[in-house]
C-alpha cells in the first residue's frame, strides 16, 4: 500500500523538516508540500537542520500547487484535525478509521496535515 504524507501551506521550515524525520523513522518516504510559504523550503537552513537523517525524504519530496495534485495516485485521504467541527464527515479516531480496512487494503492513502495557522 502507497502511503503519502501531505503537508498544506506549511508555514514554518523547521515543521517541513520534522515530519521529514518523522517519517523517516517510521519507514515512510512520500511527502508532498501544497503551496508551502516559501518555493524553497525543502533546501532552507532550517528544514535541514530538523530533517537530521532524513535528507533521502526532502530529497523525494515534492512540492505542489493543489491538493488535488497531493492526491494524484491516491484513493484513501485521512485528514487530520485538532478539534472536533461541526460540519463535513464525522471524524474518527485513526484506530477507528484503519479497522474498517480489515479486509481490503487501498491501494495509497495519504495522511493530511495543516495548517499550522489555522488547522483543516
Amino acid at each position: 500500500m502507497k502511503t503519502r504524507f501531505i503537508l498544506i501551506q506549511a508555514s514554518h521550515a523547521g515543521n517541513v523538516g520534522a515530519a521529514a524525520r518523522a517519517m523517516k523513522v517510521m519507514g515512510f518516504d512520500d511527502l508532498v508540500l501544497v503551496a508551502p510559504r516559501w518555493a524553497n523550503v525543502l533546501r532552507r537552513e532550517e528544514t535541514i537542520q530538523r530533517a537530521s537523517g532524513a535528507l533521502d525524504v526532502l530529497d523525494k519530496a515534492r512540492i505542489v500547487d493543489t491538493l488535488d495534485d497531493a492526491l494524484e495516485g491516491i484513493d484513501t485521504l485521512c485528514a487530520t484535525a485538532m478539534t472536533p467541527r461541526d460540519f463535513g464527515p464525522p471524524t474518527r479516531s485513526p484506530r477507528d478509521c484503519f479497522a474498517g480496512w480489515a479486509g481490503a487494503l487501498p491501494a495509497g492513502v495519504a495522511f493530511l496535515f495543516g495548517s499550522e495557522r489555522f488547522g483543516m
